[in-house]
């Protein structure tokens, strides 16, 4: 049994519960069940978690620090789908699901910060999971809010405008910012880096032309 796993697992009851909608006790009980094939990893920024061409067999969860999954297209250009955060499971789905007989993943994970988490075997857990009902109904709740978000993505992604990506971005994963390379979130909007840089130019101008527009209002924040 991994007391740390535990213990790590623990800061987030709160926040995914509410985000899968699963009750304390269903989440402590798949917490306790997990924990005992749990073990630690630790990466540094840049450091590959899952490399697209070699079959997925881990789960990655995240004590601490941000991931990102993407893929190259025909092109050879990189595209970022989706960012992963402390709380989060970094996992692509269907290369677990192709990994399980030997086919290559298709999408890789990268750290964009220094990460340490706990990996789980996921032939292992899905056997735990068989096993065990509150785990079948826990991992439907996950994968529905992964269907969801997955929806929210392509209604996003699907804006007219740059900036109206970056507003969809920065609402999804408020303060992500701050914390990962501008190139990586020009990656998620599609668009250039240099794109990137004039984006938050306007955007910190328009910022202080209504900071000098409404000063009354600058005075009260």
């Amino acid at each position: 049994m991994n007391a740390d796993f535990i213990k790590q697992r623990n800061r987030f009851k709160s926040t995914t519960m509410k985000r899968i909608d699963v009750s304390e006790d269903a989440y402590n009980h798949v917490t306790n069940i997990l924990a005992a094939i749990a073990k630690p990893f630790h990466v540094r920024k840049g450091e590959y978690l899952q490399r697209a061409g070699t079959p997925a067999t881990q789960v990655h969860w995240l004590a601490s620090g941000v991931a990102r999954s993407g893929f190259f297209n025909r092109e050879g250009v990189e595209v970022t789908l989706r960012f992963y955060r402390e709380g989060e499971s970094a996992t692509t789905l269907t290369d677990l699901i192709s990994g399980e007989s030997g086919q290559p993943a298709v999408q890789f994970l990268i750290a964009e910060t220094p990460i340490h988490g706990f990996t789980l075997d996921w032939k292992t857990a899905s056997d735990l999971r068989a096993q065990h009902e509150v785990m079948q109904n826990y991992h439907l709740n996950i994968a529905m809010a992964g269907l969801q978000s997955m929806a929210q993505r392509a209604y996003s992604s699907g804006e007219t405008s740059a900036q109206e990506r970056l507003t969809a971005f920065r609402e999804e994963y408020p303060g992500l910012e701050a914390r990962i390379s501008q190139r990586a979130i020009a990656s998620y909007l599609g668009i250039t880096p240099q794109y990137m840089s004039r984006l938050r130019r306007e955007a910190e101008a328009g910022a202080e032309a209504h900071l000098e527009d409404h000063p009354a209002h600058a005075r009260q924040a």
